[in-house]
């Protein structure tokens, strides 16, 4: 009888240990099966460049899931851009690509998935510090040459366009800080001038600050400050009469009030309180009138409100719509000025630019005009231009 009772005793234990073994290989299995998980694995990735591109750096170590899930949208295409990579090499693409043209679609895809890859590596290097740095620089030219006998008449011309852009910004939940400073200059050859061998058709530097403190979502209270200036020499055709001189005019805006930001990359900026202050260095050779300065007068103050929107679009990849509107008034008189930049980009190192500039001051007017008109200016280049971040 003991004998037996000792047999089922062992055999429960028997069972009992089968069963327990296999309740920890189903979670074993469980855990296997959320291990080949493509978004943990994906996750993981991420994880592990993030370690290669800090491997000294102990903060890449406080980096959480959730912090990582951010750019999972773009992350999704990094895993992609293995894949290919992977196939690629084992299909040793670039001889495949001459025998088919068909597989240049792929190679285009493993073009735009690298690019995501490096904004996924910056998004993350963004994540370390509140600190924003970028840079532009555009160098542009247009050239053309006329024979003296040409049928249709006409004359030889040269032309350039240099813009160099860069900011700095300082971007936390609460509070923002946005610097922007550019310098556009550009020039031309026109035979018809006999005064002049070069004539400057742009020349501007600005330097804009805008700092930002949230009072609920999407609405900042705003200080921001603007400088302007030219720091070139620009006469009229034909005469030695200045338009513009270095620091003829500068122009300084101070303004107060609340920024709204309803979706990314739009900013609308509301100033009841506006400073604006216009000063002509050079009063005897450049003609203040010109800039709604009264004869003989040198600097003019202003106060009144203004209100600055400011927009990024880019509809696909290649192209990117930048524009800004500006309004002020004094109660007197009132400015509008619109200028709205298109770049498209040709490749890396090449780009195409076109701008279009509309303005509006009710406090100049022209010699021989009797009120105020639009003025506008409007510019096709194409060249070099590249990003640096």
């Amino acid at each position: 009888m003991r004998f037996k009772i000792l047999i089922v005793v062992l055999l429960c234990a028997v069972t009992h240990l089968a069963a327990q073994q296999l309740y920890t290989d189903t979670f074993k299995l469980q855990d296997m099966n959320q291990t080949v998980d493509a978004d943990a694995l994906l996750l993981d990735m991420i994880a592990a460049q993030t370690a290669e591109l800090y491997a000294n750096d102990s903060t890449a170590d406080t980096l959480t899931y959730a912090d990582l899930m951010r750019l999972d949208s773009i992350a999704r295409e990094v895993a992609y851009l293995d894949s290919l990579r992977t196939a690629n090499e084992a299909l040793e693409i670039e001889q495949i690509i001459v025998e088919n043209p068909t597989i240049e679609v792929e190679k285009s895809l493993v073009k735009d998935a690298e690019e995501d890859r490096r904004d996924v590596l910056r998004a993350i290097r963004d994540m370390k510090t509140p600190w924003r740095k970028e840079a532009t620089l555009m160098l542009q030219i247009t050239q053309n040459y006329v024979t003296r006998n040409w049928y249709q008449g006409g004359s030889s011309s040269f032309a350039g366009l240099g813009i160099a852009k860069g900011q700095i910004n300082y971007i936390t939940d609460r509070f923002t800080w946005e610097n922007t400073g550019e310098w556009r200059i550009g020039g031309s050859t026109v035979s018809a001038d006999s005064l002049h061998k070069v004539n400057t058709t742009d020349d501007l530097f600005r330097v804009y600050s805008k700092a930002n403190l949230k009072v609920v979502p999407k609405l900042f209270a705003s200080f921001s400050v603007e400088l302007e200036t030219r720091l070139l020499p620009t006469y009229k055709s034909n005469s030695m009469q200045l338009k513009s001189a270095p620091f003829s005019p500068l122009r300084f805006n101070a303004a107060i009030g609340l920024d709204y930001k309803p979706v990314k990359n739009l900013s609308i900026s509301v100033s009841p309180l506006s400073y604006k202050v216009i000063h002509v260095s050079d009063t005897v050779r450049v003609l203040v009138t010109d800039y709604g300065l009264e004869p003989g007068q040198k600097t003019q103050h202003n106060i009144g409100s203004s209100v600055r929107i400011e927009y990024l679009w880019k509809p696909v990849r290649e192209v990117s719509i930048e524009s800004k509107f500006y309004m002020y008034t004094n109660y007197r008189h009132v400015e509008l000025d619109l200028e709205v930049n298109c770049d498209f980009i040709i490749n890396r190192f090449m780009s195409a630019r076109l701008m279009l500039h509309p303005r509006y001051d009710t406090s100049v007017i022209m010699e021989g005009d009797t009120h105020a008109k639009i003025q506008f200016r409007e510019l096709l280049s194409i060249g070099f231009a590249h990003k640096f971040r």
